[in-house]
């Protein structure tokens, strides 16, 4: 009997399988930081440029330095707005926020609403398996005056 050399077909669908889901997970996670470091740019363009300026003055600036950052309202979540500090004392300038990004690689949960409280048990079928392959980011972009 002779050993055969070479990739065989099962080999090379498993690795073009690993290939697909490590660039499918790439699709979905680069964005979400690629937003936080443009968000992140921003901050620091506030502190740099924008000193001696009142908090209520850098507050109706920034959609205007998100625009120019290429950051779309919809790209943050509410909660980012509803967490948005900023404090100037003495011509220096310290803006900040908090925010959570949970990404559904295999789909959002359907049995229950993912927004609600949820325990392992109240899920059902395929749910299960989305649960497991979700991704959940804490961001808490901050800048200030140097």
């Amino acid at each position: 009997m002779r050993y055969q050399k070479g990739f065989s077909v099962v080999k090379l669908l498993f690795v073009l399988a690993v290939l697909a889901a490590g660039t499918v997970a790439a699709y979905k996670i680069v964005p979400v930081y690629s937003t936080y470091w443009k968000v992140q740019d921003a901050f620091e363009a506030v502190t740099r440029n924008l000193s001696g300026q009142p908090a209520g003055r850098i507050r109706t600036r920034l959609p205007d330095i998100f625009h120019v950052k290429y950051i779309a309202y919809s790209d943050l979540p509410k909660e980012f707005y509803d967490n948005l500090e900023i404090k100037v004392e003495g011509g220096r300038i310290e803006i900040s926020s908090v925010y959570h990004v949970t990404l559904w690689l295999l789909g959002p949960l359907e049995s229950v609403n993912p927004d609600e409280p949820y325990t392992a048990k109240d899920l059902k079928g395929m749910d299960k398996i989305r649960d497991k392959a979700r991704l959940d980011f804490d961001f808490e972009p901050y800048a200030e005056t140097p």
